[in-house]
């Protein structure tokens, strides 16, 4: 499955009674042990990225890695969220 925005997967949530724990990341084995335990669960993931964390993994080596994710765990839907966004700026590179 490929990444999903956050507004359905949100809405799905609340339609259905259900939260959705939303978790920063800087690493591959963190991505890869959040994805396990959403499949572990068969629940949908929210992963976050701050501004440090965007710094340290870079974002290029961040998309890949989320790109890899949502292959290789198909059948769980996930969406890649900005944490606190300090500035326009921050936002705006995010996109």
């Amino acid at each position: 499955m490929p990444l999903i925005p956050l507004r359905p997967l949100l809405d799905h949530a609340a339609a259905n009674n259900y939260g959705v724990v939303a978790l920063n990341v800087n690493n591959m084995e963190q991505i890869q042990a959040i994805m396990e335990a959403a499949r572990a669960t068969e629940s949908p993931a929210i992963i976050q990225a701050s501004r440090g964390a965007r710094s340290y993994t870079n974002d290029r080596f961040l998309w890949h890695l989320m790109q890899a994710a949502a292959e290789l765990y198909e059948e769980i839907p996930v969406a890649l969220h900005l944490d606190h966004g300090n500035s326009p700026e921050t936002c705006i590179s995010a996109i």
